[in-house]
Parts: C-alpha cells; sequence; structure tokens
C-alpha cells in the first residue's frame, strides 16, 4: 500500500511544484534560493527534481533566465515570462476547481449535505 501511495502522491506533488515554482518566479531567483522558499512553503524538493522543472519550464517559454557571473561564484537566475503568467493563472483556476470538486466529493463520501 505504502508504494502505491508514494506512486500517487509523487504525481500530484510535480504538477503542484510546477505550479508552485511559477508563483515563486514572479521575483527573480536562483535555483537555491527556490528551494529554500518551496521548502518553507511546505513543499520540500531535491536539486535533481527542481532543475529538470525549471529547464522544462525555460524550454516551454514560460520561465527565463540569465546568468549572473559576479560574486564567488555564476548563479543562474529565473523569472516568469508574461506567457508564462497566462499559463499560471489558468492552473491555478483548474486547481481551485479541482480543489472544490474533491471537496464536494469527500462531502458526499462522507454524508455531508
Amino acid at each position: 500500500m505504502d508504494d502505491i501511495f508514494e506512486r500517487f502522491e509523487t504525481e500530484v506533488k510535480r504538477g503542484v511544484m510546477q505550479v508552485a515554482v511559477m508563483c515563486l518566479l514572479e521575483k527573480e531567483r536562483y535555483g537555491y534560493d527556490i528551494i529554500k522558499s518551496l521548502k518553507d512553503a511546505g513543499l520540500g524538493v531535491e536539486e535533481g527534481t527542481l532543475y529538470p522543472i525549471l529547464r522544462r519550464l525555460e524550454d516551454e517559454s514560460i520561465l527565463s533566465s540569465r546568468w549572473v557571473t559576479e560574486g564567488p561564484r555564476p548563479r543562474k537566475y529565473y523569472t516568469i515570462t508574461d506567457y508564462g503568467r497566462e499559463i499560471r493563472g489558468k492552473l491555478l483556476e483548474s486547481m481551485r476547481s479541482i480543489e472544490l470538486a474533491m471537496g464536494n466529493l469527500e462531502n458526499d463520501m462522507n454524508g455531508v449535505n
């Protein structure tokens, strides 16, 4: 049972993580800052999970990035694009709709009107 739960939870978190990243990147941030902010929000993520998400969102023109080479080490900063804002808005609306539907189903399951 634990394996099935973990698989389902991973699938849900993958979609949520993409939207969470889009929400964070209204302000320009670099990878470690994103990881810390997600963790502070209760959405822990590993580097090996975050960076593929960032690359995919950048490839889809949802995010843009720039390298900053000043300082002790180069950092790649990410921010959401105008197109990404449109996508984020639609995804947040969809997530709210899903949450409402799931609440209704849970109420029906529990006999609550």
